[in-house]
């Protein structure tokens, strides 16, 4: 058969990989990207039993309601049934794939017309005999005219989508006879069909609604009569509503990192359009007395939809309403699940990005439930998504990050995004891991200068371990920091309100004492012996991920990453300086080089340096 290619990343197949897999046949689903009714991409995988096919809509709405819309399931995972099998993957014999293949899937057709597709993916995954065991790979498509081989580009850069985020509250009056879980649930269901009928009657705003997207497609408004497709959304909201944050600059190369997602609104028609042929009949009123419990809730949608620039408005509307659908889904599920004592909790929606998927993931959890009482639910989840289960990735801390330049106080996130590469030629490089805030001097209506760079280095490494779902606490201010090392008795409580500087010693205390986080030393007595950490400095941020702080002499900085070439030496780090005086001015941190790499004139040649290397904790998911 002929091969054909789709674009899987390195990082996502080892990710896959890497999940819990047992036992034999369908696995789980691959979620990915499609052209036309061909898949393009694998973003992800969702790994579930699938045991019937007559319920696989119902496997598929659950899996999609985790992912933003526009993504779609692209295949299955099979694990191979037998050596016989495994044996036939590995020695290409086709043979011996299709048997295999078709004793799993079945009749084709079943796939091609529950995903809609033309080609459909089938990745297998089995175990190597050797003692480590890990899973090798092989990928192929079914098609109606047979199995298809599969070639993966590694290395091939989807296409830029166009991000939408749309919100919006449905309101919910629920109302039994008798004040008991089983009436609310059988409510609720009620309900899900209700909106679920109501589906085809949405219309979505943009741009503070003065443009108006039906589901046919049509759009109203004076700004939208010659639009066609989402490229013309997208090019009138850079040029009326675009929000690059620190703007772009030709003189640096700094890139416009970060494009905030086209806000959306969602609205339901109140009448629907009658067709004069169409039955007209009298409106009839039902008037029923009794005694009933009322239970309101609101719904708080909050949709993410990556489309192409090609995507026609009626696809767009199509994609919209279908994300939508599924989310209202994946609201009452939260709901039924979590109701106890005929009591509702009011779902709450989370995006996060991941590093090991190319694709953002979306979770409901219930509001006031605490991340003690939601870690079963985790659980499950890091298992379908084949996340490590080491990691808290998917606890409320860590969401949404990705869809702001700022923190929600105000701090500017991950300031090194959209710098030029490195200057070092032929050397690795490794950066701090997921997200932080950037806390320099004169922050917070607090005048720290001259003293207190320790102090916000300390408060931009707080900030990792918060947005990575270490902890709930908020970043400490100065006054709790010294706090801090009052009650461990390592300072007078005198020091409490003074302008003394602390050291890198002083920040692991701190750490250790309100995070619970240890950490790493390594002591140079020169600036000039900088050059002799490369590789250390590269494990860290490999393995840990986290910034460090390096003091020396009175000045502190924070190391968000390194270059390194093995070959020639040369080194070059990546600085976060706290010695800023300035606002939130993401063009000036990064053109006057607040944020930037340095070579090792940076550093002072006869001082001593003492770096300190957080350590992630061990904790459950």
């Amino acid at each position: 058969m002929a091969n054909y290619s789709v674009a899987v990343s390195l990082n996502v197949l080892e990710t896959i990989k890497g999940g819990q897999w047992s036992g034999t046949g369908l696995k789980g689903f691959l979620v990915g990207d499609v052209s036309g009714s061909v898949p393009r991409a694998v973003t992800a995988a969702w790994q579930s039993n699938l045991i019937d096919t007559n319920e696989l809509k119902e496997d598929i709405d659950q899996c999609l309601a985790h992912f933003t819309g526009g993504q779609q399931v692209v295949g299955v995972v099979v694990i191979p049934s037998n050596a016989k099998s495994i044996k036939s993957i590995q020695d290409k014999d086709q043979a011996g794939i299709d048997r295999e293949l078709e004793e799993v899937l079945g009749a084709f057709d079943v796939w091609l017309d529950q995903f809609g597709l033309t080609q459909v993916l089938c990745l297998c995954l089995w175990q190597e005999t050797s003692p480590e065991k890990k899973f090798q790979s092989a990928i192929f498509a079914i098609s109606e005219d047979g199995i298809n081989n599969v070639e993966i580009e590694f290395d091939s850069k989807p296409k830029p989508k166009i991000r939408m985020r749309l919100k919006a509250d449905i309101p919910l009056i629920i109302s039994t006879e008798a004040n008991t879980e089983e009436q609310l649930k059988a409510a609720l269901d009620q309900e899900l069909v209700k909106l679920q009928n109501q589906s085809g009657n949405f219309v979505f705003g943009f741009f503070n609604n003065s443009v108006l997207l039906h589901q046919s497609g049509a759009i109203v408004g004076s700004a939208a009569e010659s639009w066609s497709s989402c490229k013309d959304i997208y090019k009138h909201f850079l040029e009326e509503a675009g929000s690059v944050a620190g703007g772009t600059s030709k003189k640096k190369g700094i890139s416009a990192f970060f494009q905030a997602p086209i806000a959306a609104f969602m609205f339901r028609l109140a009448t629907t359009d009658f067709s004069s042929t169409s039955s007209q009949y009298a409106p009839i009123i039902r008037h029923q007395t009794g005694t009933l419990k009322t239970t309101t809730v609101n719904l708080p949608l909050d949709v993410l939809v990556d489309v192409e620039e090609s995507m026609s408005l009626k696809g767009l509307s199509g994609a919209l309403a279908s994300a939508v659908s599924c989310q209202i889904g994946a609201h009452f599920e939260c709901l039924k699940v979590y109701t106890q004592r005929q009591e509702l909790h009011t779902p709450e929606v989370f995006h996060f990005q991941l590093p090991y998927l190319d694709t953002p993931v979306t979770v409901v959890y219930p509001f006031g439930v605490s991340e003690e009482e939601l870690e079963p639910e985790r659980q499950i989840l890091h298992r379908h998504l084949c996340l490590p289960t080491s990691l808290p990735v998917l606890r409320r801390g860590c969401a949404n990050h990705f869809l702001h330049r700022t923190a929600p106080a105000g701090y500017l996130l991950n300031t090194h995004l959209g710098l030029s590469d490195p200057p070092i030629k032929s050397a690795r490089t490794c950066l701090v891991q997921g997200f932080y805030s950037y806390h320099h001097y004169m922050q917070d209506r607090f005048n720290d200068d001259k003293w207190g760079c320790a102090y916000r280095s300390l408060q931009t490494i707080c900030s990792w371990f918060k947005y990575q779902g270490y902890t709930t606490r908020d970043i400490p201010t100065h006054r709790e920091i010294q706090q801090a090392l009052c009650d461990i008795g390592d300072k007078e409580q005198k020091f409490v309100g003074s302008r003394q500087w602390i050291g890198s010693f002083e920040v692991s205390f701190v750490l250790d004492h309100l995070l619970q986080v240890t950490s790493k030393f390594i002591n140079v007595g020169s600036g000039a012996e900088l050059s002799t950490v490369g590789q250390q400095l590269m494990d860290h941020f490999a393995t840990q991920g986290t910034p460090i702080m390096i003091g020396g002499g009175v000045l502190a900085h924070t190391i968000l990453g390194v270059s390194y070439s093995e070959l020639s030496g040369d080194i070059s780090f990546l600085i976060l300086d706290p010695h800023y005086t300035g606002g939130e001015d993401l063009r000036v941190i990064q053109e006057k080089g607040w944020c930037g790499w340095k070579d090792m004139n940076f550093w002072n040649q006869s001082a001593h340096y003492n770096l300190c290397l957080p350590q992630r904790p061990s904790v459950s998911v």
